[in-house]
This record gives structure tokens, C-alpha cells and sequence, in this order.
């Protein structure tokens, strides 16, 4: 029989501890939190104590661990690690964020784009270990919506254990409780961060820490704030970096991704209820986001599943996550107004990120409340949660993790600020990205994704009043993926000052794109990325803004990311099929970040054990010589694989000088007029990495005449223009005087994009299900081209079937980017039958033009 347990942390944690690879300070209890050091006992001093480092990370982030480890394994000797509290880890720990998120290209479906890899891939599969010894075997035990969770506490330790043998070797120095209260900058050049401790706390007042080089992996970008760097956040207005899906505005400034207090709850053996908040009113739930009951509150965030595995003998536990617990941020309730405006005056109309750390925890502690009105609710209207309490295993007096969950920091104006038509995917989301950054440093696709920014007020009260998180024009969950992207170096870079770096989420992007790069697996790379750049720098004494010109710099840091002495290789570019631990990874890796493998932009799998082709082989050939290398020798006997290809390339190419790209103009290298401190691909003309293939153009293979029997539709609205040799088709029914049409008016679900691609590609019909179209021809064979896309907006989930031939199945086109596809196929009923869509819907059907010839 399955035993109830109540929140029993302390045998969990004694496991852990025996457990643990190393662990520096034994836990008393269940409830105390993990420290770096044991506090020493000593009188406050009033000199500040001075510290010397090569690197100093600032952060106990999943981002700022990452980062340390990285720059250790690259052999920086000093490093000074600086953690405003005792846990470690982050999202995974610090902010109770235990369903972990990761790359997905397109909604939740138990997969990711591109293997799991580097730290992060560490990371992931130590915990799964614990979990296993936890859990009966059971590696992943939440059966819900994300692949893999995690306590917080088993998180926590996870991430002690990966600095420990760095503490032990002396490269890392860990201080836990000191907050920034300054940055050090001399001659625009960070040269180290004063602290100050924080809470209850019995270390030295102050503490100054020297510095070669600081990473700022803070939740907040404590450093780069003081640095006199500049910053950003909030809304990006569609004028500033031309982005299609950014409003005209940039207002409301306050704009920001809500925050969130996580609650982890724990099954208990009886009921465990909560007292009614003072402040708790229904309306708060009720609303927008009353549709989500009892199942999906309990399962989509859960962790642990006690009751779905027979190998399991231990309570539920979950994680709530759900919009009702959002906090916006834009306008905050008047009880946080009167007390934020007690602190400084305007200090309620300063974002959260301007704020001091003291008006941060005003917020705080607001937002801490709605999360415990939302628990209250839970009880009060769902059975299960009756039974469910708030897990004691952070230590905090109210149960709640340390931090919030922070989707947002400041953004970094930084060397390049990645734009969301940058990393778009050529094509559709199912490619390579738009923009593939020749200075790459890891690799991720997410959807655009924005949680709720608005607070909405939902009765008579106003901002006295009950209110709900809602969504600001088109800010709102899953908006499309991103291609398979890369991160360039650049955007770890500040504009103007040198001797620092950004990690976490304080990094050169958009809103935009910074909701999308925002996850457990990508702010653990940022940190690794940066943790390497940091290494070479400093192995140079170069600062890192000029490293991505510098080719054999760049071979160093990403021989550092692929091949690591310890631990997992990091994927650099996203192939889908290439696991960090392949033979051959690195190989692979390196030729493809080299751009000698001659990939397309729909070439995402490597296909390590096919054999070479000739003609493949001819094309890395080509694309090796191109770059300036001399021809590579290959003497394989038949059916060499591509992964024997490209290790024997490798080979032979690894102890050769790298090619200098050729400079064309001292300040612009490819002489494209733009100029190389603005360019996103400095050696390549223009912003986009590939060629637009014909069949992706939207023009008809074809120009007009056409043959006296061919038809040439125009899908498009009743405003459209007519393209000659085209008739209009506007979405109406079929009529016989017109000998085509719909089997239902679609006059309503037509679109014209207002842009300068002409007739045939401005426009389209579309169905959100499934529609048929029809046309009388004679009967026979029948060569029929078909265009889908949309020139404004990119369209995932299109299918197409003409006759009973299927020739688009599940197909995504980003914006202005088209899919042109053929059939060959044979009508014995007088009608060519097009069949868009699918009865389940989940996607637009875009249909721009069709051309059919006679074939016969």
C-alpha cells in the first residue's frame, strides 16, 4: 500500500546528503536552507573585506553555477562565485520552478528540438539519478505536461554538487548573503563589485571583490545596472528593431513579465487546510482563468505522481505555476502603491527593475499574498487540494521559495541586440534560423512566449479591488517558435564597457526574443557561454567585445564548449540528431559552426550513420575550399558513413591555421552597408544566412501565359488586385456560373497584408478546421502547383490534400515565407477537390494561389 507521507524532508534530506557527491555543510533539518559556508560567529568589522579574483560571478543562479564551472574546466584559477542567499540553482531551486522547461519547438509533446546537452544536460541527469533513488527507479516522476522534475531541494543539491570539486580544488570561492551595493569602474572598465551583506547576517558588513573579468548572473542585473552600462526592459515599440509582432508603443514602461511565487505542495495522510487570507476574494480566480479546474491545477505542473507509478511509494507533489498566481507588473494594487510611494517618492512608478532591492521586496511580499489567496482557493473549491500542504523544505516562515520566479530582468544593450526576424526560422520553425550568428555560443528554439503582463482590475474598487492577470495585445503564450537558433557572443557583450559580461536573463535581446530565451536549459547555457568567454578572455587579456573577430579566439571557446575534459559537450548548433556523448559530436559540431558542411536551412539533422554520397561529399568539399582551406584528402572505402566523414575532416583540418575572412572595408568587412558594430553577419552580405529557395519565394514556377485549359486562382479578399492571367477567388461559396468556389462561404476568413509581394502572395484564404474548395475541369490527369503561407504572420499545422493525394502535411511557414508544393493527380468526377486543413484545427491553412495544367 502506497504510504502518505508527511512532507517527511527530513529522510528525504538525509538521503541527499548521503547521497551527494560532496557536500560542505550538513543539514540540522529539512527546513534549513542549503548554505555555501557555515556562518563564522565574529564581531562586525568596519574595514570591508577585500577579495582577490581572476573572475568574479555574481549570482547563484542556474546561469551564474554554470558559469563558474565552465571557466574552472577552461583553467581560470581564481574564482569568486556571489550569492545574495544560500540556495543554489535558480530556477530550479531558489525559485521553486521544479517542472523543468526546455527547447520545444512547437507546443508540449514530450520531446525536445535538440538534445539536451552541456551543464545543463549535467544537470538533468544527475537529478533524474536522484529521482530514481527517490522515486522507486522512477526517473521522471511527475507524469505531466514537462519531461523531467524536480524538488527543489534535490535541485538545490544538484547544484552543490556540481561546484563542489572546484571548491575543493580552490578555483571557486563561494559567498552566500552579499548583495551589489556597487559597481567598481575605472576608465569604463569594470574592475570588481563592492557588497553588502544581506538579512540576518553575522559575515563583515562589506566585502570588495577585485576582478579581472565579472559575469553578472543576477536575478535583476545588479552589476550592469551600477556599471554605467546601458540597459533596457520592457515593451520594444516596432520602430526601434523593426520586429513584425512588436506593438507601435513602447507604453506602458512598466511592462514587464509578470512574476511569480511558486507553491510546492505535499499530500498528506488528513486534511491540511489553510486559514482564510484576509484579503482573499473569489473574484480573483474567477475570471479569465476560472476555466482551469481541479485535473489540470493538479497535474500540469506536478512532480512527483505517486499514485500513476506502482513504483512509487511516496505522496503527490506539485508545483503551482498557473496564471492565477501571476503578479503583473505594469500597475500594482494601491496598498503597494501608498507603501512603495512611503519609500521615495515616484518609487511606484519606476519599473521593478529600477527599484531598489527594499522597494523590490514590497512587490514581494504583495505578490507572495496572492499566491497564499490562491492556495486558500484551491482548497476551498477542490477536493484533492484539501489534503495538500505547503512543503516545509525551503525554511522560510511562510513556505514560500526564496525568490520569485523572474521571467524577465533587464535586457543588456549590448554589442548585438537579437531581433525576433533574426531568429525567425527560414521557411518555418521546423529550420535553421533566419540569422545563424557566425560567433555562436549555444543553440535554442522556443516559442514566443509571454505570460500575462496586465493587471486588470475586476470590480468597482479599482485598484482597491480584486484584479486578474490578463494579456496585453498580442503578448500572450505560445506565439510560434523560433527557428533553431544560435546565441551570438556579441550579446553577452556590453556596448561600451569592458570587463563585464551578462548571463541569466540580463542579456543583448528583445522583449520578444527574451521571452522566448528564457528557460532552465537556455539560462544554464547563457551562463556556460559566458563562463567560456570569460576563460579566453582572460587566458588573452583581451576584452570579449573583440573576440568575435578574431577566428582563433573563437576556435578556442568553442573547443571549450565541445570538448570539455569533464562533463557534456554543449551544442552549439542545433542539429536535432546529434547527442553531446555521439562519437563524433564535436567533429560535427566544429565543421558546422565552420560553415564547411554546406547545410540548407532544412538540413537540421545531421544523419550521423548515413553513408556519404558522393555528391555529399562533393558538397563539403566545395564548402571546405570555398572557406579557404586546401582540399581535404578522403580515402574511404564504400558506404562510409557521414559520421566517419566529417571525424577524418576534422582530422585534418583541426591543426590548420583558420582562414582569415576577407576584409573588404576596414569599418564594414562585407562591404554591405552596414556596418560591422551593427551587422548581425559581419563576413556575409546583408542579415539573412541563406539563399531563399524557389519553392519558398511564393511566385508560380511558371510565368503567365498559361495553356487554354489551365486554371489560375488568386486566393484572396474582396479588396485584392487582380494578377494577370489570374482569376480572384475571395472566399465564396461555390457557384456553377463561376465553376468554383467553397462548400461553405469563406468570404469572412480572407486576409490581404498590405504588403509590396504583389497580388499573389499579399493575400489568402483560410481555414482554422477543415474546408473544401472545388473547381469543374475535365476529367484526366492534371498537374496542379499550390502556394501556402502568409505575408504578414508566420502559420504553423497546414495541411493540404488535393484529389485524395496528400502534399502538405503539418506544414509551418514563417512570415513572408511561402511553401510551394506540387501534385500530379487524376480527377474522374469533373471537379479538382482541394481539401485544406484538418477537422481538429490547431493551426491557419493559408492558401495564396493555384495553378493547374492539363497533364495530358
Amino acid at each position: 500500500m502506497r504510504v502518505l507521507q508527511r512532507t517527511n524532508t527530513a529522510l528525504l534530506t538525509t538521503w541527499l546528503f548521503l547521497m551527494a557527491s560532496f557536500a560542505p555543510l550538513q543539514r540540522a533539518a529539512a527546513s534549513e536552507p542549503a548554505v555555501i559556508a557555515p556562518a563564522v560567529i565574529a564581531p562586525a568589522v568596519i574595514e570591508p573585506v577585500i577579495v582577490e579574483a581572476d573572475l568574479l560571478v555574481v549570482g547563484g543562479t542556474e546561469s551564474g553555477c554554470a558559469a563558474a564551472v565552465q571557466a574552472a574546466r577552461m583553467g581560470v584559477q581564481k574564482i569568486v562565485l556571489v550569492n545574495d542567499i544560500d540556495w543554489l540553482g535558480g530556477q530550479f531551486s531558489a525559485e521553486g520552478l521544479g517542472a523543468i522547461d526546455e527547447n520545444r519547438a512547437h507546443q508540449y509533446n514530450g520531446a525536445v528540438p535538440i538534445p539536451r546537452s552541456g551543464i545543463f544536460r549535467e544537470v538533468i541527469d544527475a537529478i533524474e539519478t536522484k529521482n530514481a533513488h527517490l522515486y522507486g527507479g522512477v526517473r521522471r516522476p511527475g507524469n505531466t505536461r514537462v519531461i523531467t522534475t524536480a524538488r527543489p531541494m534535490v535541485s538545490e543539491s544538484v547544484f552543490r554538487d556540481l561546484i563542489a570539486p572546484y571548491q575543493h580544488s580552490g578555483q571557486i570561492q563561494c559567498y552566500s548573503r552579499y548583495r551589489v551595493s556597487r559597481a567598481i569602474v575605472d576608465d569604463d572598465t569594470v574592475r570588481g563589485v563592492e557588497f553588502v551583506t544581506t538579512g540576518a547576517n553575522t559575515k563583515p558588513n562589506t566585502m570588495i571583490v577585485r576582478a579581472r573579468m565579472t559575469i553578472d548572473a543576477s536575478d535583476w542585473g545588479d552589476v550592469i545596472k551600477s556599471s554605467g552600462a546601458k540597459w533596457d526592459c520592457g515593451i520594444d515599440a516596432q520602430a526601434e528593431f523593426g520586429e513584425p509582432n512588436a506593438p507601435e508603443t513602447n507604453q506602458p514602461t512598466t511592462d514587464l513579465a509578470p512574476i511569480t511565487y511558486c507553491m510546492i505542495l505535499v499530500e498528506q495522510a488528513q486534511q491540511s487546510l489553510y486559514p482564510k487570507p484576509m484579503t482573499y476574494d473569489p473574484r480573483y480566480f474567477t475570471g479569465t482563468w476560472g476555466w482551469i479546474g481541479e485535473e489540470f491545477a493538479y497535474t500540469t505542473r506536478r512532480l512527483v505522481d505517486g499514485k500513476g507509478f506502482a513504483e512509487i511509494d511516496h505522496a503527490d507533489v506539485l508545483l503551482i505555476n498557473s496564471p492565477q498566481i501571476d503578479y503583473p507588473l505594469d500597475s500594482l494594487p494601491a496598498n503597494v502603491v501608498a507603501e512603495l510611494e512611503q519609500s521615495e517618492a515616484g518609487a511606484s512608478k519606476k519599473t521593478l527593475v529600477a527599484m531598489t532591492p527594499a522597494q523590490r521586496e514590497i512587490v514581494f511580499q504583495d505578490a507572495k499574498r496572492h499566491s497564499l489567496r490562491y492556495y486558500y482557493h484551491l482548497q476551498t473549491n477542490f477536493p484533492k487540494f484539501r489534503s495538500m500542504a505547503l512543503s516545509d523544505e525551503f525554511g522560510t516562515a511562510d513556505h514560500l521559495p526564496p525568490k520569485p520566479y523572474v521571467r524577465e530582468s533587464l535586457r543588456l544593450v549590448a554589442r548585438h541586440i537579437v531581433r525576433e526576424q533574426e531568429v525567425e526560422g527560414f521557411g518555418g520553425y521546423k529550420n535553421y534560423a533566419t540569422t545563424m550568428f557566425p560567433d555562436a555560443v549555444f543553440s535554442w528554439q522556443f516559442e514566443k512566449d509571454f505570460h500575462p503582463t496586465q493587471r486588470s482590475w475586476v470590480s468597482d474598487e479599482g485598484d482597491a479591488g480584486p484584479w486578474e492577470a490578463t494579456f496585453r495585445g498580442n503578448r500572450r503564450f505560445g506565439r510560434g517558435g523560433t527557428g533553431r537558433a544560435v546565441f551570438p557572443l556579441r550579446a553577452l557583450v556590453p556596448e561600451r564597457i569592458q570587463g563585464l559580461l551578462g548571463a541569466q536573463k540580463n542579456l543583448g535581446y528583445t522583449s520578444i526574443v527574451g521571452s522566448s530565451c528564457r528557460l532552465h536549459d537556455q539560462s544554464i547555457h547563457a551562463g556556460q557561454a559566458s563562463g567560456a568567454v570569460a576563460a579566453v578572455s582572460l587566458r588573452h587579456d583581451v576584452d570579449p567585445a573583440a573576440i568575435y573577430l578574431r577566428p582563433d579566439q573563437l576556435a578556442e571557446i568553442w573547443e571549450g564548449l565541445l570538448e570539455p575534459v569533464n562533463g557534456a559537450p554543449l551544442a552549439v548548433w542545433p542539429f536535432s540528431d546529434t547527442d553531446p556523448y555521439d562519437d563524433g559530436f564535436a567533429a560535427i559540431q566544429q565543421l558546422a559552426l565552420r560553415r564547411l558542411l554546406g547545410l540548407r536551412p532544412t538540413d537540421t539533422a545531421f544523419r550521423l550513420d548515413q553513408v556519404a554520397t558522393e555528391s555529399w561529399i562533393e558538397r563539403v568539399t566545395d564548402a571546405i575550399v570555398n572557406a579557404g582551406y586546401p582540399a581535404p584528402q578522403l580515402d574511404f572505402e564504400t558506404n562510409a558513413t557521414r559520421r566517419e566523414v566529417a571525424i577524418s575532416l576534422w582530422n585534418q583540418l583541426k591543426s590548420q591555421p583558420i582562414p582569415k575572412p576577407f576584409r573588404k572595408n576596414e569599418l564594414d568587412a562585407d562591404d554591405d552597408g552596414i556596418l560591422d558594430s551593427e551587422d548581425p553577419l559581419p563576413f556575409t552580405r546583408g542579415t539573412v544566412s541563406w539563399q531563399r529557395l524557389p519553392e519558398h519565394d511564393g511566385n508560380p514556377p511558371q510565368l503567365p501565359p498559361y495553356p487554354a485549359r489551365a486554371v489560375a486562382i488568386n486566393f484572396t479578399s474582396a479588396a485584392g488586385s487582380i494578377a494577370e492571367s489570374f482569376t480572384n477567388d475571395v472566399g465564396s461559396e461555390f457557384s456553377a456560373k463561376r465553376g468554383f468556389g467553397w462548400r461553405k462561404d469563406l468570404s469572412n476568413n480572407t486576409r490581404l497584408r498590405g504588403t509590396n509581394l504583389g497580388p499573389l502572395r499579399d493575400g489568402f484564404v483560410f481555414t482554422r478546421t477543415q474546408d473544401v474548395w472545388e473547381c469543374e475541369v475535365d476529367n484526366g490527369k492534371w498537374r496542379v502547383h499550390v502556394c501556402l503561407g502568409d505575408a504578414g504572420h508566420e502559420q504553423s499545422g497546414q495541411h493540404l490534400r488535393v484529389e485524395s493525394t496528400v502534399i502538405a502535411e503539418d506544414i509551418a511557414t514563417s512570415l513572408g515565407v511561402f511553401h510551394e508544393t506540387m501534385a500530379e493527380v487524376d480527377v474522374t468526377d469533373g471537379h479538382l477537390t482541394l481539401t485544406l486543413g484538418t477537422p481538429a484545427g490547431g493551426g491557419n491553412t493559408t492558401i495564396n494561389w493555384l495553378i493547374a495544367v492539363p497533364s495530358e
